[in-house]
């Protein structure tokens, strides 16, 4: 008794840990009234294919099987009883005529049930999968960096794939259980022995089988980690062919992958193995269960011909719902980590979301910036040299400001910090006076234009890449936005103009062309502040000329933060400060900084520059 007593508690475990608790509160809250909904509609079905058995007992007794014994006869006459309500006798073509009519509304509303319950788990997946965007979207920049972006498009992708899988086998298994409680308790009142008999039988080959249930678990996580991990690489493999193929390591790469993709395989499999198992045993267990029923109703019970015909057929509709209910509890678990994975990602995003105010304030570029005594470390391990430290320094409207630097120095950091990206450890960034945090942050980016060094491009058209940023502009203010880039002429050059697609990245333009575009992308902005990322180290002297005469142009109608590697861009700056190790060394303009022979002078000199 002991024994039975712990399976069973185990057995209720499966359904009451924490991961199955999670999925069905969530399910609950998103879903609502839809769940209480297919729950109805699964029971009204498994209450009329109940109700379409009873239908075989006034044809046995049309055959001439004596149907009127036992319980089987009170069945009989309940069924009469229902005909002459109707004002039907029950007579073969009555009979035929109503099994038709009701299987064939039946098949009618199961249709719709099944309609409604693939609606019902596109919409739990679609509901998690915005709100995990919106998380990953939303959480703060440092947060997001230090992710694998192969793990979002994973989680967005396969992982909710998955949770849909995990939600379809979770009503199958409410239909399957809420039939066998009706199948049951039809069966109970032909014969409680044997019904109690089968009952039991089935409990006891779905307790036998409840280490496949954990090995689902574990499979479903093996699953998660492969292929996440064949993610990963499938993503970073192919943005770097480039450097592959230059290398010659393409066989290389290709092992390094199959490998990936055998670990996929085998996790699949496994779990292919599991339910195969599972439904063997199963099926030898149910074999065995209807042949000692057979014999135990008609050597034991002595049962009637009609009340055997019609047991045997419920068993035969219990016994294939045991395995139903074992093979989708089965598969739901196999599922489940992929939810569970899903919600941790959510739930650490979330929580990890820039701060927004409830109280938004307007935020306006008219005096300067002004970072006040600044500190920034990415790092806030004690002994850990900060990434910025100690910074005092003005960025003026209407100016350009330069910040140079050797690489490490911390230049890009400023930029992130203007942008509100990140936010002091210690110190203040302040837009007119007022600091830049929650309140003021959404308004504050609205109207900054930003071009980094690494250009992203939709392969999408040039006209779609430049409105993606300012999606009202005409065309008037598309064609004065590519002048000033500068790039007005290569556009009016390409083969479909405006309406060229530029491939993946912009695969279709050079380097010196993506940058001239995403220049014009940010000034289609018409921004306050103007920040130029490193967005010429990567041309060459011909494209950065361009940028830079494009510069020239904006010069006091547009307050630009130039942040610069190669001091040859930042000749025109008004003021230029000179970083090293997160430290402010050096302000000035060129020429007074060329001749001061302080580390600007040394940087100049180690670039080729002349005095």
């Amino acid at each position: 008794m002991r024994t039975v007593k712990k399976i069973a508690l185990r057995f209720v475990g499966e359904w009451t840990d924490g991961a199955s608790r999670m999925y069905l509160t969530a399910l609950i809250k998103i879903m609502s009234w839809r769940v209480a909904l297919a729950l109805v509609l699964s029971l009204f079905i498994s209450v009329a294919q109940g109700a379409q058995v009873l239908l075989l007992i006034p044809l046995m007794q049309l055959v001439g099987l004596d149907v009127q014994q036992g319980s089987v006869g009170q069945l009989a006459e309940f069924v009469s009883t229902a005909f002459a309500t109707v004002g039907l006798r029950p007579t073969l073509l009555t009979v035929l005529g109503t099994f038709v009519v009701f299987s064939t509304a039946l098949a009618l509303i199961t249709r719709w049930q099944s309609t409604f319950q693939s609606k019902f788990l596109m919409d739990f997946v679609i509901v998690l999968r915005r709100r995990l965007y919106r998380a990953i979207a939303r959480a703060d920049w440092l947060t997001f960096s230090r992710s694998r972006s192969s793990d979002f498009t994973h989680a967005l992708t396969t992982q909710l794939e998955r949770v849909g899988e995990a939600t379809a086998a979770f009503l199958l298994l409410l239909t399957s259980v809420t039939l066998t409680i009706i199948y049951v308790v039809l069966a109970l009142s032909l014969s409680l022995p044997m019904t109690a008999l089968v009952f039991a039988s089935g409990a006891a080959l779905s307790l036998a089988l409840i280490k496949k249930k954990r090995a689902a678990r574990l499979t479903g996580e093996d699953m998660s980690l492969a292929t996440n991990g064949l993610y990963a690489a499938a993503i970073e493999h192919l943005a770097g062919m480039k450097t592959v193929k230059s290398y010659g390591v393409e066989e290389r790469n290709a092992v390094i992958f199959s490998n990936l993709a055998g670990r996929v395989n085998t996790a699949f499999l496994n779990a292919i193995r599991n339910n195969a198992a599972a439904s063997f045993w199963f099926g030898v267990g149910s074999t065995m269960i209807l042949s000692v029923t057979i014999y135990v109703a008609l050597e034991v019970l002595g049962l009637s011909a009609a009340g055997l015909i019609l047991l045997v057929f419920l068993f035969n509709r219990i016994i294939p719902l045991f395995s139903n209910i074992q093979q989708n509890h089965q598969l739901f678990l196999n599922a489940l980590p992929a939810f569970v994975g899903v919600m941790d990602m959510v739930l650490r995003y979330e929580a990890s979301a820039e701060p927004r105010s409830e109280r938004p304030e307007e935020a306006e570029l008219r005096q300067g910036v002004r970072f006040e005594n600044v500190r920034f470390s990415y790092d806030e391990a004690p002994g850990e040299r900060p990434t910025i430290s100690d910074l005092d320094l003005t960025i003026e409207a209407g100016k350009t400001t330069a910040i140079v630097g050797p690489s490490g120095a911390g230049k890009s950091t400023i930029a992130d910090l203007a942008l509100g990206l990140i936010m002091p450890s210690r110190g203040r960034v302040l837009v007119d006076g007022a600091p830049l945090g929650a309140p003021r942050i959404r308004s504050w980016r609205s109207q900054i234009g930003y071009v980094a060094q690494d250009t992203f491009l939709f392969n999408d058209t040039v006209r779609s890449n430049l409105l993606w940023a300012h999606p009202e502009a005409d065309e008037e203010e598309i064609n004065r936005a590519l002048e000033l880039a500068a790039a007005e002429e290569f556009v009016q050059r390409l083969p479909e103009g405006l309406g060229t697609i530029l491939g993946d990245r912009g695969v279709r333009l050079s380097g010196g062309e993506r940058q001239r575009l995403a220049l014009a992308r940010a000034l289609l902005r018409r921004p306050s502040l103007l920040i130029l990322d490193e967005a010429t180290s990567a041309l060459d002297s011909e494209n950065e000329q361009r940028i830079q005469h494009a510069m020239e142009d904006l010069h006091g109608n547009v307050t630009i933060l130039v942040i610069a590697h190669r001091l040859t861009t930042v000749r025109g700056a008004d003021v230029i400060h000179v970083l090293e190790q997160g430290q402010l060394v050096e302000s000035g303009d060129w020429e007074s900084l060329l001749e001061r022979n302080g580390r600007f002078h040394a940087l100049a000199v180690a670039q080729g520059i002349p005095r």
